[in-house]
């Protein structure tokens, strides 16, 4: 179902026609089962009213994709009238204008005495509007109570406490300053879908290349936050050259009433608990932050919090460096190249980022059904460690992707991607353009969310694409579904220099699963059919064979025999644990079945040399094994590993020494020991032992005999697990692991 915006005037006139202004609206779907003829269906219809206030036919209408609209041959359906009202942002934005015309030409008086007050004041009260429109933000209570506060507040306190011809200029710049910060929201948010952020505002010259189209962004609309500039710079002259000056105590009383009411309000709204609730540090995203705080609230909560993480923090001291630094160069043996160092020297790197992928998933079946054939086929020609752990936290698949691409542990709390994105990190993406590669990094979503528009340059990606850079044409979840995102790649792919390094994160459905297209179920689920776990095992089966797509593809364009393929999940699904779904598994109700559970696959395909052994492109590879003579990975792999050691074991396979790097991982194809591999928030596995860190003192299990262990039996591993930890926060949280580079 979807609808058309027509011109009230009749086709007839003026040579409108029903294509005008609107033919194409939004589509609702009519849900997974077909309707019979003469059936009914009741919907919540999706509906995007037109830019510009006006009258409009509203008329809705049937549509079958690329075929007809039902309009166009059956009688179409009644019509309604509908009256487009402006946007409140519209009818207020010219408030500040109008203060400053006002008080430009009006006589001498209390009003001109006082006109940069009421100036200022509606600056921070109305042109936040335009931002919140702009953006599509739905703000709190709380967030308009914060705002009106700040409009109410700052004014009126340079109003009581500054002398009377420095005032007016301190609030026309402070006036000033606030309508640029919400012009470069409003123009950063038309970019990158988010609002800046004061690491996004550092990093500057990573996205350099915004500001050259910079004035593509900018639109009539946005006049309001600056043609009132001159009025208020006359407005404040007039202003301090007055002799009308409000007496102290009538100051004081307006500023005491200002306060009074802004207090009165909070509590109504609960304001300081709402605040304190809302866990910001857990958002995907500023423009979430900025729906809870208002544009002045969140860019002072933003550049708040990068001051205490940065410039108001104590550094690391010598003595904690130096032995962040012996720990690394101890454990360079376990990142060191093995015998399979340098079989992919120069070869491509393809790497597949999935979304919710669990391990156990690839190699189940319902009804006799297999949900991944494909994937769970690649052990034949590709390596397989089945036993990754997890080693997200609060950030998902930002975790998954700072793991992954800096071998260093996420936060226990909050995301990497938002409390440290400005940090110098040598990722894999650095290293392999340090070694002449071509980095890419795609994402069908939106730059903003997770801070990826900063955080993919830190990593060292040369180029990445987002949602604008696609076509967007089926969307499943929350973007792009995975098979239409993967095809698309492949030109991108092939335009790429030699050699290339592509991170592809894909996203075609997210937890909860609520609901999957009918159209592409292929697998009968029987009971499971229409749950969240039946909705997911729909979408496993539907990335698997997107992936399979994908792999024809490339083999067809001659990157699939040039390029190491890996393909990895982020993070688990996030299913409630309860003894039903446990039973369909095939896993333990208990908290140790579920633990040992919350693995990822890992799979990496390394293409065989050529008749001659040599590699795919660039010269041979320096270190302790040739392609002559390493061996080639294939098979399954049970040891323990997480999501740290896949930087460095892939460097290794393209014959690059990680040893020297600060790595916490290690190279799983050479000597990586048996040291635990830890969580962020205090979990740990080894060969021998899972301890969970949830209870009180933690729990040491026996993963043999499914056993509680005494704490004794976990005492040497779990203080390894410590410190690997702590070293690995201290290098996030103090930006060491540039300085802590060694040399190879």
């Amino acid at each position: 179902m979807s609808y058309h915006w027509l011109w009230p005037i009749p086709r007839e006139l003026l040579r409108r026609s029903r294509t005008v202004p609107y033919h194409d609206g939004i589509r609702t779907e009519l849900g997974d089962r077909a309707v019979p003829a003469g059936g009914r269906v009741a919907l919540q219809g999706r509906l995007l009213a037109p830019e510009v206030p006006g009258v409009y036919w509203l008329q809705w209408d049937m549509v079958e994709e690329g075929v007809t609209w039902f309009a166009q041959v059956s009688p179409r359906q009644p019509r309604t009238l509908v009256i487009v009202l402006p946007p409140t942002a519209w009818l207020l934005a010219p408030l500040p204008l109008v203060v400053a015309l006002a008080a430009s030409f009006a006589p001498a008086g209390a009003f001109v005495a006082v006109a940069d007050v009421v100036w200022c004041a509606a600056t921070f009260a109305i042109k936040p509007l335009i931002v919140e429109h702009e953006a599509l933000l739905e703000p709190t209570y709380v967030s308009y109570w914060i705002g009106l506060a700040i409009a109410a507040l700052v004014p009126l306190l340079a109003l009581l406490l500054l002398p009377r011809r420095v005032r007016p200029f301190v609030l026309l710049f402070a006036g000033i300053f606030g309508s640029l910060v919400l012009l470069a929201d409003v123009v950063y948010y038309r970019f990158f879908d988010d609002v800046w952020s004061t690491p996004a505002l550092l990093a500057a010259r990573q996205t350099g290349h915004v500001w050259g189209s910079v004035s593509s962004l900018f639109t009539i609309g946005l006049v309001w936050l600056v043609a009132d500039w001159p009025f208020a710079f006359w407005a404040a002259a007039r202003a301090a050259r007055s002799s009308s000056w409000p007496p102290l105590r009538a100051r004081a009383v307006a500023a005491a009433a200002a306060i009074a009411v802004v207090v009165a309000a909070g509590a109504t709204l609960s304001a300081t608990r709402a605040i304190a609730a809302a866990p910001f540090t857990q958002m995907f995203r500023a423009r979430s932050i900025v729906e809870q705080l208002g544009p002045f609230g969140y860019h002072a909560y933003d550049t708040l919090s990068y001051a205490r993480s940065t410039w108001l923090r104590a550094p690391a001291s010598a003595d904690a460096i130096d032995q962040a630094a012996e720990w690394f160069r101890e454990r360079a043996p376990l990142r060191a190249g093995g015998s399979s160092f340098g079989v992919a020297h120069g070869r491509n790197l393809i790497v597949v980022q999935v979304e919710s992928l669990q391990d156990f998933v690839v190699d189940f079946r319902v009804g006799g059904q297999e949900v991944m054939p494909h994937l769970r086929r690649w052990a034949a020609d590709a390596v397989r460690f089945t036993n990754v752990t997890d080693e997200t936290s609060e950030g998902r698949t930002s975790d998954a992707e700072f793991a992954t691409l800096t071998s260093l542990l996420p936060l226990d709390h909050g995301a990497v991607a938002f409390r440290y994105p400005a940090n110098h990190y040598v990722a894999l993406p650095r290293v392999l353009v340090e070694h002449g590669y071509a980095t890419l990094s795609a994402v069908p979503f939106e730059p903003g969310f997770w801070n990826r528009q900063v955080m993919h340059p830190q990593y060292g990606f040369q180029r990445s694409l987002f949602e604008p850079d696609f076509q967007m044409t089926e969307q499943i979840g929350w973007g792009l579904n995975d098979r239409d995102f993967l095809q698309q790649m492949v030109p991108h792919l092939e335009q790429l220099p030699r050699p290339f390094a592509a991170w592809l994160i894909t996203l075609s459905l997210h937890h909860p699963f609520e609901a999957f297209p009918a159209a592409h179920k292929v697998l009968k689920l029987g009971a499971l059919e229409g749950t969240s776990f039946g909705n997911y095992l729909h979408t496993m089966r539907f990335f698997d064979q997107a992936l399979e797509d994908f792999r024809a593809a490339l083999a067809h364009d001659g990157l699939l025999e040039t390029s190491v393929v890996m393909v990895f999940g982020d993070h688990d699904a996030g299913f409630a644990r309860n003894p039903s779904l446990a039973r369909t598994i095939g896993i333990g109700p208990t908290d140790l079945a579920w633990t040992v559970n919350d693995r990822v696959p890992l799979f990496i395909r390394v293409p065989a040399p050529d008749a001659h052994g040599a590699p795919a492109f660039g010269d041979a590879p320096t270190g302790e094994a040739n392609t002559e003579r390493a061996q080639w990975p294939r098979g399954f792999r049970t040891l323990p590993a997480g999501q740290t050691d896949i930087a460095p074991t892939l460097l290794s396979l393209l014959g690059i020494d990680a040893s020297p790097m600060p790595y916490l991982g290690r190279n799983l194809l050479g000597a990586p020991g048996d040291a635990p591999v830890p969580r962020p928030y205090g979990d740990w596995l080894d060969a021998h032992h899972l301890f969970v860190a949830h209870a009180a003192a933690g729990v040491c299990y026996d993963l043999k005999t499914r056993a509680t262990e005494p704490p004794e039996a976990c005492r040497g591993p779990e203080a390894a697990a410590r410190d690997a930890r702590d070293i690995s926060r201290l290098v996030v949280v103090d930006d060491l692991q540039e300085r802590l580079r060694g040399e190879p």
